[in-house]
């Protein structure tokens, strides 16, 4: 993880946000810290042996993940060292209910890592993270206990593949391997989990760029483009922002129902960092979902369709 751009955006940000969201902010910094320590003493960039360019020119034709194709192999102990130190971290601040955190500092994160698909965790990060809470929960978590264990798995592992992810990506550019653009990770295959415009003018359209919350990868998308379908309908592509926010948007779609998280670089008041503004932006997430009932209620189900509706899908 790039922890300089992380901490020059929080600084940035620390005199225009409430007490709450420095808050937050500081205690995922230390989340971050810690996964990027266990990260660089595995050194898993380093370990993994880059495809060559044909096969990653074949493999972007057919819209395959390079993961998919090349797995990154994973040390159980530096994966379970990673877990435990983030899960040590929720427990102790994370504010969540005592048995919550009683079961995070119990859990013996060598036994569950070793217990788990590694292979799966190399090729698909998304697949191992739901995997990983439904073996927490057979080994005696409730559930919530184990979303919160998962989301500390989906945390060392991000930082684990955050390297080759990048060089793959990098790998990916000096082939011409990086078009298409899809709507998924080129790299593992997740969903975005946040948009970035960017300021400078957008050729072909394009001037966008996508990140992958499962393993970090950064690609490069088509401005006026769903990135959950690709549609390029621009009458059935619609923009919400919280009042006086012009920087962090919402970026939904008629036609498939989902939505983007989206920082426009512009407007933005700090230096860029996906990692505080996946923080930051977790409220947009209940916009939609307060979207999302409105509409139901608006097509003639009723306030009480409208209080249980789901919120549109996101990555």
């Amino acid at each position: 993880m790039n922890l300089k751009a992380i901490d020059a955006a929080i600084a940035a940000y620390r005199t225009n946000l409430d007490d709450a969201d420095n808050a937050r902010l500081a205690f995922f910094r230390e989340l971050w810290g810690a996964a990027d320590e266990s990260a660089a003493r595995a050194d898993a960039a380093a370990a993994y042996p880059l495809p060559d360019a044909d096969s990653l020119r074949a493999w972007a034709r057919d819209g395959e993940p390079v993961l998919a194709q090349a797995p990154a192999a994973l040390e159980a102990d530096a994966l379970a060292g990673a877990m435990g130190r983030v899960a040590a971290l929720m427990a102790e601040r994370g504010g969540f209910a005592a048995s919550t955190s009683e079961a995070l500092a119990r859990t013996s994160w060598e036994r569950m890592a070793a217990a788990s698909d590694l292979a799966l965790a190399g090729s698909d990060p998304a697949a191992y993270v739901e995997s990983f809470a439904g073996l927490l929960e057979d080994d005696g978590m409730d559930e919530d206990a184990a979303r919160i264990g998962a989301a500390a798995a989906a945390l060392a592992l991000r930082a684990l593949l955050e390297g080759p992810a990048t060089a793959i990506e990098q790998a990916r550019r000096a082939a011409g391997a990086d078009e298409p653009h899809g709507v998924r990770c080129p790299v593992c295959g997740g969903e975005a989990a946040v948009a970035q415009v960017s300021g400078a003018p957008a050729a072909q359209g394009r001037g966008k760029r996508l990140w992958c919350g499962c393993c970090g990868c950064v690609w490069d998308f088509e401005r006026v483009r769903c990135a959950r379908c690709g549609t390029q309908n621009q009458g059935h592509l619609h923009y919400f922002n919280l009042e006086g926010d012009e920087a962090h948007r919402l970026a939904t779609c008629d036609e498939c129902g989902g939505y983007t998280r989206t920082v426009y670089e512009e407007e933005a008041l700090a230096p860029f960092s996906f990692e505080v503004e996946d923080v930051l932006m977790a409220k947009l997430d209940l916009v939609a979902y307060q979207r999302a009932a409105a509409d139901a209620a608006a097509a003639g189900e009723g306030a009480e369709a409208g209080a249980t509706a789901e919120a549109p899908a996101r990555g």
